[in-house]
């Protein structure tokens, strides 16, 4: 075989490890990720009536977030809120919807944030990788605490609702990184993280502090 043949199968080569290099799945620096938002979780104008349990409810339309209930949860218990298994008893009724999750242009997601809750929120193009979010805050007064078997409400209505507003949140790394097999970590842990902060400034009452709860044991 000729030197010039040899050089040009090397050349084959290295050109067929090529796709298989920009596959890589990259693991995301918690450094590096930024969090951009619209919108701002309200505080009641009656917040005293507001008990501190929360109810936290999450729909993933991308199946590639894990975890993200759980997270949240935890920020939230280490601010000071119970977690109630059942909306009825909750003061805080939280929803999370995660929209989107994969690579993207950083500007088209910027302006997908922009644009607000409940809008389009589909992701297209390269340079980045996001995860994007709406999340829906509900506040209701306690029932009357002369009555404690009225504590229970028989349903969730307007007509018990304080306050509510919403938020759209979105975490995004620079480059290009795989989700076919979920979302890294770093991805979840700063959503729930940005997401049970909106929701402690929320209420005026909140003890506890907003640092990282302990890791949980595999």
């Amino acid at each position: 075989m000729t030197l010039k043949g040899l050089h040009f199968i090397i050349l084959l080569l290295c050109l067929s490890l090529l796709p298989l290099a920009a596959c890589v799945r990259q693991p995301a620096d918690p450094g590096k990720l930024e969090v951009l938002r619209s919108g701002k979780l309200q505080e009641a104008q009656d917040d005293d009536s507001v008990p501190d349990s929360v109810y936290v409810s999450v729909r993933d339309n991308t199946s590639r977030v894990f975890g993200l209930r759980a997270q949240t949860e935890a920020w939230l218990q280490r601010s000071g809120f119970t977690i109630v298994a059942n909306p009825s008893e909750a003061g805080y009724i939280v929803q999370l919807t995660v929209l989107s999750a994969g690579n993207t242009d950083p500007a088209h997601l910027r302006n997908a944030v922009n644009k607000g809750y409940d809008t389009s929120s589909y992701l297209t193009g390269s340079g980045g990788t996001a995860v994007l979010a709406d999340v829906l805050l509900v506040q209701r007064r306690v029932p009357s605490a002369a009555r404690p078997s009225r504590a229970v409400l028989k349903n969730i209505s307007s007509r018990n609702a304080l306050s509510n507003s919403q938020m759209r949140i979105a975490v995004l790394a620079q480059g290009q990184i795989r989700m076919e097999t979920g979302a890294p970590t770093q991805f979840t842990e700063t959503l729930a993280r940005e997401i049970g902060t909106a929701i402690h400034a929320a209420n005026k009452n909140a003890q506890g502090n907003t640092t990282a709860p302990a890791a949980s044991a595999p």
